[in-house]
């Protein structure tokens, strides 16, 4: 495959996983009765083990949140469907192809950066164990989402789901290939 092949397909790879992001991050909880907050808050609040009190604490920041992420969602829906256009339409331009990725990109960043405001709120509210339970949480999700070298968190070099040898990672976890972590034969 030539390098602008390889591009296209590594920028549609990367299409889909932030197009499911988005969709798993914007369906609705049946937890949150009163303020139909997305699934997602209602499952990480779920894997933290929050207490009912936590919980309650985090009701009006739920509510808060759900208010601008469906909107926040639907642009980012609004924007992959134009970019999928313009990338299966044989007679887009240029210019038009990166204008719709610029858009995408942009609608992708504020829902991102509105999953990590609500995180930092949600911190404020945790234990100590539920703060270090988020944040590895927090670095094997992106360490799975970018792939490549993650020192500390797990596998590293997307748990197996990039490209590319890992760097660092679970001890227990021998390469394929006959070689040692270090680079070493057996």
């Amino acid at each position: 495959m030539n390098r602008n092949t390889l591009i296209l397909v590594g920028m549609l790879i990367i299409l889909g996983i932030g197009s499911f992001a988005a969709t798993r991050m914007g369906r609705r909880s049946p937890h949150c009765a009163g303020c139909e907050a997305p699934v997602a808050f209602a499952a990480l609040q779920d894997y933290l083990l929050l207490s009912n009190a936590q919980r309650s604490a985090m009701q009006e920041i739920d509510a808060r949140f759900s208010i601008t992420r469906p909107k926040l969602s639907a642009e980012t829906y609004d924007a992959r469907d134009e970019l999928l256009k313009a990338l299966q339409n044989p007679d887009s331009t240029p210019e038009q192809t990166l204008a719709a990725t610029r858009r995408f990109c942009r609608a992708q960043e504020a829902l991102q950066l509105n999953t990590v405001e609500y995180m930092i709120e949600l911190r404020a509210h945790l234990s100590p164990t539920q703060k270090t339970k988020m944040s590895d949480l927090i670095g094997r999700g992106m360490c799975s989402l970018t792939g490549g070298p993650c020192k500390g968190h797990g596998m590293g070099g997307g748990m197996g789901l990039g490209l590319g040898r890992r760097s660092g990672g679970n001890p227990n976890m021998a390469p394929q290939d006959g070689t040692q972590q270090g680079g070493g034969r057996r």
